[in-house]
Formats: structure tokens, C-alpha cells, sequence
């Protein structure tokens, strides 16, 4: 793992920010936001990091970003999410022009763009029916009440469509500057959340009845790293990890079980194409175990793929009354989601993806995130290697 600076986090300790967010709303509470915040303010300039550092702006897919969130200087990047079935509605014939307009703002605005095409929610029907045509398998899962069906995650012809649409998606964007991270998936039974269905035990004998392996899924990881990384040879990769539960990989991982496929994975990809993947979860709360996170869990595989690494925020804060990402304990927004942020920075994450709605309604916590994440740590500046061919 590559040596790293970190400065103490502006509260003190991940323990006395955690306090500040479960206190109801106060005066004294508010002081120390601000006190907080105009120190960091005062830090120095940093280096040039590896991968864009600070708050990215997470709106709804298939929606542009708001002017707020443009026009916010402690604001780094968008991330624009975007339906395959918006862009390639019938096979082969692609409509870039929304998606063109959307990201051009960005542009205008001297934003960075994550770019996150939602593969399995937002497939196109004519993938499914594909699928289906040449005799392909089929996983049903209960999705919080909602009875799904999705193509095996290594289903052939479900990884070809899909690889033919990043090479398309790649030909299209690749050269825009403004694109600084794609996103990539292949264990996502739902979003580009790393989510492979494991519970109730049931499930993982259905995927063992449908001839899963670990070996299938890492060939499926292999493909889409892969495409992407050919596809977009001078922009970063992100992967969302986690673990397959303990029962899946247990009679075919030797050391670990939860996070083995996620750990082959990263190798994979840091070892093919050294430099160029950004690991990442999508579960930041102040939940989170303190670094450097159990044995097999994803929150140590994030803290061993360092210095590349980055979270997304679990739910919005503003205005959220089952403060989710407050471990369900009643506290200020502010104050939660700055809690967040310091546990995210512990881990080193260059940027973290923040609900659209709270970058616009808590202004305070967006420009504390900007100055820790962007002033926490650095490294010296390294360029993208060249491209290579697997």
C-alpha cells in the first residue's frame, strides 16, 4: 500500500464529530461548525492530486444538474447517472443528444463529470429479450418487496451487449476532457451498487443451482474492467465494492469469503492497468467501522486499495427523519453529514458522491467536505499511464 500524510481531522477525532451529529440542534453546535469550517479554510493550497478531490454532486438519473450545484466553487464534480435504455433504446442505435447536453453544462461550469450509465435497473427490455432468446439464465430475488429477474451476472450474451454499448459509450466520450471517472459494474443485481443477493440462505443456493462460481464472476469482472478501460483510456475507472455474504464463496475462496471476488477483482484490475481503477463504496455513514476496518469486509479492502479510493453517501441527510446515515440516532444535518465525511477521510477517500439535495441545502458541510478531502492528504502529481491491451 502506498505511504500516505494524513492530517488529525478538523474535529479532533472521528469520535467527537460522531458526538456533535447525535446532539439535537444547539447553538454551541453551530459555533463549532463554523469555527471548524473557517480553520480549514485557512489551510494552504495542496498539490495536484491522482484523482479529482472533493465533493461530487449526485442528482437523480437521468436529470441535469441544478444551477446551485453548478455555480458552487466548493463543489468539484457531478455525477451524472443515465439510463443504457436512454441511449441505446433499440440495439446498435444510439441518441447521445441529452446526455451530450447535460454533460456540456458541467463543462460550462468547469465541473468534473462521473459518468454512471445504470446497466441493470435501466438495461434496455430488447438486452432482456435477448438474453432470453438464446436460451440464457435468469435470478429472481425479493428487491425490498418487488419480485426482480435478472440475467446471471455471466450470462455471454447479457456481457456482449453490454460491452458493445461501453465501447460505443467510449467512442462517443472518450476524448471530452471533462469526463474524469466512468463508472463500471458486474455484481449489481439492482444499481451500480456493488449487490449480490445473498440472504435469505435460499438465495445462495439459487445461485449455486444456476452454476455460479467465483471464477464466473471474476471472468464477467474482467470483461466489463476491461471494455471500460479500452473504452476510456485516459479517464479513471470506479468500482463499487462489498462482500457476497459468508456463504456464497465459502467452499471455493481458501482466505477470504465475504470479499473475495471484490478482492480478485481490484488486483485484477490495479495489476492489468496499474493506475487507473478508483475502488469505492457506496455506503458512507457515520456507521462505519473505525479504520482500518474487520478482516474480509469491503471497508478493509477499501483501506488496503489505497491511495485510489473513494465513497458515495449511503441516503441524503437534508431533511431525512430516519437519519440512515446516522446509524437511525436523531441529530443535526450539518453536523451529520460533516460526522460522514471525517469517517470517509480517515479511510483517505479522494472525493465522496453527495445527494444533489443536501450540496444545495447544506452549504456549511459541502464547504468543510471540499477543504478536508482536498487539503487532508496529498500525493504527487502522476499522470495516467499510457494505454494497454490486457
Amino acid at each position: 500500500m502506498s505511504t500516505q500524510t494524513s492530517l488529525r481531522p478538523p474535529f479532533g477525532s472521528l469520535e467527537s464529530a460522531q458526538r456533535l451529529s447525535f446532539e439535537s440542534p444547539s447553538a454551541t453546535a453551530l459555533c463549532a461548525i463554523l469555527v471548524v469550517v473557517a480553520t480549514v479554510t485557512l489551510w494552504p493550497a495542496v498539490s495536484v492530486a491522482q484523482v479529482p478531490r472533493g465533493v461530487f454532486s449526485m442528482g437523480q438519473t437521468g436529470g441535469r444538474p441544478s444551477d446551485n450545484v453548478l455555480e458552487n466553487p466548493d463543489v468539484t464534480g457531478v455525477t451524472i447517472r443515465w439510463n443504457w435504455a436512454d441511449i441505446e433504446r433499440t440495439e446498435g442505435n444510439f441518441f447521445w443528444d441529452d446526455l451530450d447536453d447535460v454533460i456540456q453544462l458541467a463543462t460550462d461550469a468547469n465541473k468534473k463529470v462521473l459518468l454512471r450509465i445504470s446497466t441493470q435497473a435501466g438495461k434496455p427490455d430488447w438486452v432482456t429479450q435477448a438474453v432470453a432468446d438464446a436460451g440464457g439464465s435468469f435470478f429472481t430475488f425479493d428487491d425490498n418487496g418487488v419480485t426482480t429477474t435478472i440475467p446471471v451476472f455471466w450470462d455471454p450474451t447479457f456481457l456482449k451487449k453490454k460491452t458493445n454499448m461501453i465501447a460505443a459509450l467510449g467512442a462517443h466520450y472518450a476524448s471530452n476532457l471533462t469526463i474524469a471517472i466512468v463508472s463500471a459494474s458486474f455484481a449489481n443485481a439492482t444499481s451500480e451498487d456493488w449487490n449480490v443477493p445473498h440472504s435469505p440462505y435460499d438465495l445462495v443456493q439459487e445461485w449455486l443451482d444456476l452454476g455460479y462460481t467465483p471464477k464466473n464472476l471474476e471472468d464477467a469482472g474482467e470483461q466489463i474492467i476491461n471494455a471500460t478501460m479500452t473504452a476510456f483510456p485516459t479517464q479513471y475507472v470506479s468500482l463499487a465494492i462489498n462482500g457476497s455474504g459468508p456463504d456464497l464463496d465459502k467452499d471455493f475462496c481458501d482466505t477470504l469469503k465475504n470479499t473475495c471476488v471484490a478482492a480478485t477483482a481490484v488486483d485484477y484490475a490495479n495489476t492489468t492497468w496499474p493506475g487507473r481503477l478508483v475502488v469505492q463504496i457506496d455506503s458512507l455513514s457515520a456507521c462505519n467501522p473505525p479504520t482500518p476496518g474487520p478482516d474480509d469486509r469491503a471497508w478493509n479492502l477499501l483501506w488496503n486499495s489505497q491511495p485510489n479510493v473513494a465513497a458515495q453517501m449511503v441516503d441524503n441527510v437534508y431533511e431525512e427523519t430516519n437519519y440512515r446515515a446516522n446509524c437511525g440516532s436523531p441529530g443535526l444535518d450539518t453536523a451529520i453529514l460533516m460526522s460522514c465525511v471525517t469517517q470517509g477521510s480517515l479511510y483517505g477517500v479522494e472525493y465522496v458522491e453527495i445527494y444533489e439535495t443536501d450540496v444545495r441545502h447544506l452549504p456549511v458541510a459541502i464547504t468543510y467536505t471540499h477543504n478536508l478531502l482536498r487539503l487532508a492528504r496529498w500525493i504527487p502529481p502522476t499522470p495516467i499511464p499510457p494505454a494497454r491491451t490486457p
